[in-house]
């Protein structure tokens, strides 16, 4: 969904060493399968930086971040650190083009030399952007303020290395991260619209609660049943790409506002919605003289809690040191990463293939161990395995 920087061929490397996971993943192969090969566009140096982030080789975006380092070297904005842990850092910016094209500029000034000074993981928020892409480079509408955009990064040997010695050993696919990304934002979703209702209910106004859901494989929705019919529009995405020996990791929430999305052309796309449409706000700022400037400025903040929080949510899971408790190392499993993502999944929601010609109505059957999923079509019954593809 999200916030894609104007490298726009960074992107497409990045989501091809997604893909190739998935296909060496679904022929028994591991991530380092890919290795002896060369594809056209992806080079050996753009696999071994994902695969293997302690590698002396060339890391995957570096050849993309030199033709654009003159681009992004402006200064960086002021950083504090988390209370609960100093390694989690966290920026704020009132705009920007992309949070994505800030957080290249916070990779790109992390030393390799003295790695204590350096964060376990950073959070790089805005209260609005200029340039905020989604998927296949298609516009994300952020330019009022009042949403959650922000970008998380992660260094790629958290997952690839540190998650691995937490799962007793064993390889968790690179491509269940999107899924993992998804579950934490339907979960502060969910926490957030709850306690919003909550304070509604006590003011005297009752609200339906939506029910949140997820989107193979990165969207979350918010489903509003009636009698006769049940709606599902979109609250948030996501977009993973890589930097240097980073995931950065562009999240968009819709909280004060909906955006407009076409229903036909290049950003055409499922119907949106936002936190506003379901609570309202408390007002901010008791000398403030205009309601709407009030409502805003709730908005800003609550999106800042629920960028910071989805972070240190993000952060404590990769970074815990697990128990000699047998649940406690459980929870960094493959299985339980599904078992989390599938508990918001909404098995009888009919999706719509989003970049075939025919735009297929299809269901999900099945969730796969390395997060492919199985699909029916509605009119025809043929069932398929998708990869990369996009649902409206």
């Amino acid at each position: 969904m999200t916030l894609i920087p104007r490298c726009y061929h960074c992107y497409n490397r990045s989501r091809f060493i997604i893909i190739l996971a998935f296909v060496f993943a679904s022929k028994g192969g591991g991530l380092g399968g890919v290795l002896g090969r060369y594809v056209s566009g992806v080079s050996r140096s753009a696999f071994v930086s994902a695969v293997n982030p302690s590698s002396s080789s060339t890391s995957a975006m570096s050849s993309s971040t030199e033709n654009t380092a003159d681009e992004c070297s402006t200064l960086l904005p002021s950083k504090v650190t988390h209370q609960q842990d100093p390694n989690l850092w966290l920026y704020h910016v009132e705009t920007t083009t992309s949070t994505m094209d800030e957080a290249r500029k916070i990779v790109e000034s992390i030393t390799t030399d003295d790695t204590d000074a350096n964060p376990k993981s950073f959070l790089i928020s805005a209260a609005s952007q200029s340039q905020g892409r989604g998927t296949t480079q298609r516009n994300w509408k952020s330019s009022q303020r009042g949403n959650a955009l922000f970008t998380i990064g992660i260094p790629q040997s958290a997952w690839m290395v540190d998650l691995k010695k937490k799962n007793h050993g064993s390889m968790v696919p690179l491509t269940l991260l999107p899924l993992k990304v998804g579950s934490l934002v339907a979960q502060q979703i969910q926490r957030s619209l709850e306690e919003c209702l909550q304070d509604d209910k006590h003011q005297g106004m009752s609200n339906a609660a939506p029910k949140v859901t997820v989107k193979w494989p990165n969207d979350v929705l918010l489903k509003q049943s009636s009698s006769t019919q049940s709606s599902y529009e979109k609250v948030a995405g996501i977009l993973i790409e890589s930097a240097k020996d980073w995931f950065i990791i562009g999240i968009g929430i819709n909280v004060g506002y909906a955006p407009d999305i076409p229903k036909e052309g290049s950003d055409y796309g499922r119907q949106a919605t936002c936190f506003s449409q379901y609570c309202n706000a408390t007002a901010s700022s008791a000398d403030a003289n205009d309601d709407d400037d009030d409502n805003e400025e709730y908005w800003v903040e609550v999106s800042k809690k629920l960028a910071v929080d989805i972070a240190y949510d993000l952060h404590s899971w990769l970074h815990s040191k697990p128990d000699e408790h047998l649940s406690s190392i459980d929870e960094h499993s493959g299985g339980a990463i599904l078992d989390k993502w599938k508990s918001f999944l909404d098995w009888d929601m009919e999706l719509v293939l989003r970049d075939t010609p025919k735009r297929e109505r299809v269901r999900l059957t099945g969730v796969m161990a390395d997060g492919r999923v199985i699909v029916k079509e509605v009119e025809t019954g043929t069932t398929r395995t998708l990869v990369a593809d996009y649902f409206l």
